[in-house]
């Protein structure tokens, strides 16, 4: 194999499908990126057997043919070269590979003449349809600090999709909050799908698509996401992701707007002293027209601030993690939110007042009586 590329379109390559990359792994080739040129277009491809990140450039061939290649070595030597092209050539089948840059060359040992294990391919014919540009963006940032963390229930590390008459729904939950939102998708007029994606779909497809619209297809068994000349695409996770509309409360004893960055503020501050009490706990009490919010911590200090709240409803008084309230104020787009108590030991509904798809539900902590 013999080809000519820019220095900045082959970094930037390596670089997107070399995420797909696990540090640990137990086949020695998933550690390497698979450069395949033919036709004057180079492909790009890395996998962790779960996931596969895939890359086209436009290159001077001169001799096609396919080489794996350390993803981590060649990527920070790309990165690193100080010529606007170079020239790759791999010498035989044993996979050793010179880069040239300039007067100056590097020799990279590959992994001889294997390839890449094959993904599995799409089974059934997949419904593909069209996400404008940005707007993986924001299901990022509106879902996947929600996803489990732990391995205690693998199907929570993932985001529940349900492909509905003209819209796309999304949720994420760990067990304790709970984000939703959906996607207008008024040209689908299919069968009702549901399915639960790694949250590194999510990831790659924000970053994918941030400047351009992306084509997602759901099949039996992956999900791809392709947009310009890339493409990622996944395997479905097993397992049954809980019934989650059960949770969303109907009915709320309190309701009003609150400015995000006063908020956001009172509960930054509290939370300085919550952090450090073993409950990480704030106190939120409602009266009509404001919200008072307090911490404690025996040994630091305590924390009490009031903020404007036009509300409507009953006094209430409640505890919260107060890490979970500013990962969903950190999600929204406008300066109000809407905030929804249902009760005590109840849910709190935090909705964007720009964005009125996307809610989030937070579950209070339990008081000692």
């Amino acid at each position: 194999m013999h080809f000519y590329a820019t220095q900045d379109q082959l970094a930037k390559a390596l670089s997107m499908v070399s995420r797909a990359i696990m540090p640990q792994n137990n086949l020695p080739i998933l550690s390497g990126v698979q450069l395949e040129a033919r036709d004057n277009v180079l492909t790009l491809t890395a996998t962790d057997l779960f996931t596969t990140l895939q890359a086209e450039i436009a290159v001077e061939v001169s001799q096609p043919g396919y080489v794996v290649l350390p993803a981590t070595l060649l990527t920070e030597l790309v990165q690193r070269i100080p010529t606007a092209t170079l020239e790759l050539e791999t010498e035989d089948s044993s996979g050793k590979t010179l880069v040239k840059y300039g007067k100056n060359r590097a020799t990279l040992h590959g992994f001889g003449s294997e390839r890449l294990p094959e993904f599995q391919s799409m089974e059934g014919p997949g419904d593909t349809i069209t996400i404008g540009s940005g707007i993986f963006a924001r299901l990022a940032r509106e879902l996947l600090f929600a996803c489990a963390k732990d391995e205690t229930r693998p199907i929570l590390k993932g985001v529940s999709i349900k492909l509905d008459s003209g819209r796309l729904v999304f949720a994420t939950t760990d067990g304790t909050r709970l984000s939703h939102t959906w996607v207008a998708i008024p040209e689908y007029r299919g069968e009702v799908r549901e399915c639960v994606v790694p949250a590194k779909i999510i990831a790659e497809a924000a970053r994918l698509s941030s400047a351009e619209d992306a084509q997602l297809t759901l099949g039996r068994n992956l999900i791809r996401v392709q947009t310009g000349s890339a493409v990622v695409v996944s395997r479905l996770l097993d397992g049954q992701y809980p019934d989650y509309q059960r949770v969303i409360p109907q009915e709320f004893v309190v309701q009003g707007r609150i400015r995000v960055s006063d908020f956001r503020g009172a509960l930054e501050r509290a939370n300085l002293i919550a952090a450090r009490d073993r409950t990480s706990s704030v106190r939120i009490h409602h009266q009509v027209g404001q919200l008072d919010i307090s911490a404690s911590a025996a040994e630091f200090g305590q924390t009490h601030e009031s903020v404007e709240f036009d509300s409507h409803g009953q006094e209430l008084d409640l505890l919260f993690n107060p890490t979970f309230l500013l990962d969903a104020l950190k999600s929204l787009e406008g300066e109000e939110a809407v905030l929804e108590f249902s009760g005590i030991q109840s849910p709190l509904r935090l909705r964007d007042t720009e964005n009125a798809q996307y809610s989030h539900i937070v579950l209070p902590l339990r008081q000692l009586v």
